[in-house]
């Protein structure tokens, strides 16, 4: 946490009280911190952004990261995130498309430094059986071979996305937006999207970017969920 920041006294209650749910190896939800601290829910979400978080989901997390660093704890903190509303309604969310589209193929592109979860996204989905491909040029576009066009950026605003997109829906293709900013056009030229937390800062006063962490993270669950829901048993 940046030592220029001021804290009240209330927001200093609010992280004593998150840090000992963390300590005591328990997910506190948003509602709970709250009512423990007899403020409101906006209150929180406000001390979040304060010191440089998208969300209460981050602000804890990294928390819980910093706090924790065993294999054993790292696996506590995976598991609840399956009980946070939000990731896991964007993950359901992600797994019903990934079972839609099962049969046919699962193009991604990506934007900037998260073409790493881009190249992730694409070999993991190939472990499950998917038929995912990286997306590089126009020319890979068929409407004869069209499925789902997974477009992953942070800001969603640059002119090249936009006519990637219109030319993916041009060849049929349904394109799903993984992207920090639920106004962009990236965001509203796509049949769908999710929203990816994340946070950008200069170097000089620096909050970590979890966008891409993220990214992963949404695919990890959403799998999970698609192995529960529609993989048998063996």
């Amino acid at each position: 946490m940046d030592s220029n920041i001021h804290l009240t006294e209330v927001e200093k209650n609010i992280l004593n009280r998150i840090h000992y749910y963390i300590s005591k190896k328990s997910k506190a939800k948003i509602e709970q911190v709250a009512q423990d601290c007899y403020v409101s829910k906006g209150a929180i979400v406000k001390l979040a952004k304060k010191l440089g978080y998208s969300g209460y989901s981050e602000m804890y997390y990294t928390t819980f990261a910093n706090m924790n660093n065993t294999s054993g704890e790292n696996f506590f903190a995976i598991n609840t995130l399956t009980n946070d509303d939000k990731i896991s309604q964007n993950a359901s969310k992600f797994t019903e498309l990934l079972y839609e589209f099962k049969e046919r193929r699962i193009r991604i592109d990506s934007l900037g430094f998260c073409d790493s979860a881009r190249d992730y996204y694409i070999q993991k989905l190939q472990t499950f059986g998917f038929n995912s491909m990286s997306c590089y040029h126009f020319a890979s576009f068929s409407k004869e071979k069209a499925g789902i066009y997974i477009f992953m950026s942070y800001s969603g605003t640059r002119a090249e996305i936009l006519e990637k997109v219109r030319v993916a829906k041009e060849h049929g293709e349904y394109v799903l937006a993984l992207t920090n900013n639920p106004k962009s056009p990236l965001a509203n030229a796509a049949d769908i999207f999710i929203e990816v937390n994340g946070v950008q800062s200069e170097n000089n006063n620096y909050k970590p970017n979890l966008f891409t962490a993220n990214l992963i993270v949404l695919l990890e669950i959403a799998l999970c969920e698609f192995s529960k829901r529609y993989l048998p048993n063996e």
